[in-house]
């Protein structure tokens, strides 16, 4: 797969990337792939039903897991501006501390079934992410 080329954000230090973006191209505060983060923190601590971590260890998991994501984002060649990077991981982050809250309130049950449905929406939008980009980058 080719290494995407930096955007023109990046040249000479002038930030031309829109502030908020209403699509899966790159806003600086907010774009769609920040509903994608949050629905994967959701998921990710709606999946401590799996592991039966501590809440301290599952902020640490998912702040690892989530800055390995956009390490290797980066690694890929995926440019974005460095303010988007800590908002992802940040409202990542704040998915899971949704699902904690709402975990509490659950039976059971209630948390399966809430583990099963944002995991279809994450990977939902994961996928249509995925092929904007794909549009995106063809060439």
């Amino acid at each position: 797969m080719p290494v995407c080329p930096p955007p023109a954000s990046y040249i000479g230090n002038v930030p031309k990337t829109p502030a908020i973006s209403t699509t899966f191209d790159e806003g600086r505060y907010f774009d769609l792939w920040m509903l994608v983060h949050f629905m994967g923190g959701v998921a990710g601590g709606f999946s401590n039903l799996l592991f039966g971590l501590t809440t301290a260890q599952v902020y640490m998991v998912g702040f690892g897991l989530m800055t390995l994501w956009e390490i290797a984002e980066y690694a890929r060649g995926v440019r974005e501006q460095f303010i988007n990077r800590v908002l992802d991981i940040a409202v990542g982050l704040g998915g899971v501390a949704l699902a904690l809250w709402i975990s509490a309130h659950l039976d059971e049950l209630g948390r399966v079934a809430a583990l099963v449905v944002s995991g279809v929406f994450f990977g939902g939008g994961s996928l249509l992410g995925w092929l904007a980009y794909r549009r995106r980058h063809q060439g």
